[in-house]
C-alpha cells in the first residue's frame, strides 16, 4: 500500500524554500512556523531570506518531521512544497525553479498538477498540488531504494554511478545526458551479472552483447519468453537497449516525459534482474 505521503528528497524540498523566498513579508513567514509548530525548531532571522535559509537547514536535515496541519499531520517536506504553491504560485521570473521542482519531485515519484497553456517558460501556469506520478505497484521510490540495497550487497559500484548519473542529469534538466546513462546503467548491470555468474566464459567475450548472449546460452535470460534472442527476432532486452538510445546523445531529441520514462523503465527492469541474480548466486 502507498504511503500517504511518499518521501520527499533533499532536492525538492531546497528548491521549494528557494521558491519560498518570493513571500514577501518576514511577518508572513514567522506566521507559517507559528502556525504548524515550527517556531520551536526554527528561529525568525529578521527578514525573508534568513527565516527561509534556516527553514530551509531544518528541512533538509529532518524531512521527514511530521507537522500539523488542518488536514492533518504532515512530513514538513511536503508541507514547504504546498505552502510553495499556495502562498508563492506560479511566476515567470521563478519558471526555472518550479521546473527543477516538478524533476526532483519525479525523481520522488510525484508530480506538480497544474495547468498549462505553453510551455514552462512562457505562457500562463497555475500550480494545482501534488499528484502522485506513478501508480501504486509501479511505484519508483520503493522500486530505486530495493535496487540501491541490491547494487550495494552485490558491490557493483560501476553500475550505481551511472544511475546516480542519470538522476543528477534529470535534476539538471540534460535529457539527452540522462537517456545515454539509462543505458550505459542497462549494460553495465547486464555485464556484471554475466561477470560474476560465468566469470570464465564471460572473460573471453569482447562486449556487452556477447555477455548477454551468454546469459541466453545459460538459461538466465529466457528465449522462449522473449526476453532475450539474436538477429531481427522480437525480445524484451534488445528492443529495450534500442528504445534508450535510438538517436544518439544530440541535444533536442528528448524532454521531461521521455527522459523519465526510460529511466523508470531502466530502474524496473534492472530490479527485475537483479532480484533474479541475488536468488541465484545465493
Amino acid at each position: 500500500m502507498r504511503h500517504p505521503h511518499p518521501k520527499i528528497g533533499r532536492g525538492a524540498v531546497v528548491v521549494a524554500c528557494d521558491i519560498l523566498n518570493g513571500i514577501k513579508t518576514n511577518a508572513e513567514v514567522e506566521t507559517l512556523l507559528l502556525e504548524h509548530g515550527l517556531n520551536e525548531y526554527v528561529s525568525s532571522g529578521g527578514s525573508v531570506a534568513k527565516t527561509i535559509l534556516a527553514l530551509k537547514s531544518f528541512a533538509v536535515k529532518f524531512p521527514n518531521q511530521e507537522v500539523q496541519t488542518d488536514f492533518g499531520p504532515k512530513p514538513i517536506a511536503r508541507l514547504i512544497i504546498e505552502k510553495a504553491i499556495e502562498l508563492v504560485g506560479w511566476k515567470q521570473a521563478q519558471a526555472s525553479l518550479w521546473e527543477k521542482l516538478d524533476r526532483y519531485l519525479q525523481l520522488d515519484g510525484l508530480s506538480l498538477e497544474k495547468d498549462v497553456t505553453d510551455n514552462w517558460g512562457s505562457g500562463r501556469v497555475v500550480i494545482k498540488g501534488l499528484v502522485a506520478s506513478l501508480p501504486e505497484l509501479a511505484e519508483l521510490p520503493a522500486t530505486v531504494n530495493e535496487l540501491d540495497v541490491l547494487l550495494s550487497k552485490h558491490s557493483l559500484i560501476v553500475s550505481s554511478r551511472h544511475l546516480s548519473s542519470a538522476k543528477e542529469n534529470i535534476a539538471q534538466a540534460d535529457w539527452e545526458a540522462a537517456n545515454s546513462q539509462c543505458r550505459t546503467f542497462l549494460e553495465a548491470v547486464t555485464d556484471a551479472i554475466a561477470d560474476k555468474l560465468f566469470p570464465v566464459e564471460a572473460a573471453a567475450k569482447s562486449s556487452g552483447l556477447q555477455k548477454r548472449q551468454l546469459l541466453a546460452e545459460k538459461g538466465f535470460l529466457s528465449t522462449d519468453k522473449h526476453e532475450f534472442s539474436d538477429g531481427n527476432k522480437q525480445a524484451y532486452l534488445p528492443g529495450l537497449a534500442k528504445l534508450l538510445h535510438p538517436d544518439g546523445s544530440h541535444p533536442g531529441i528528448s524532454n521531461q516525459d521521455d527522459a523519465m520514462f526510460r529511466l523508470q523503465t531502466v530502474i524496473v527492469t534492472t530490479r527485475w534482474l537483479l532480484k533474479r541474480f541475488d536468488d541465484a548466486a545465493n
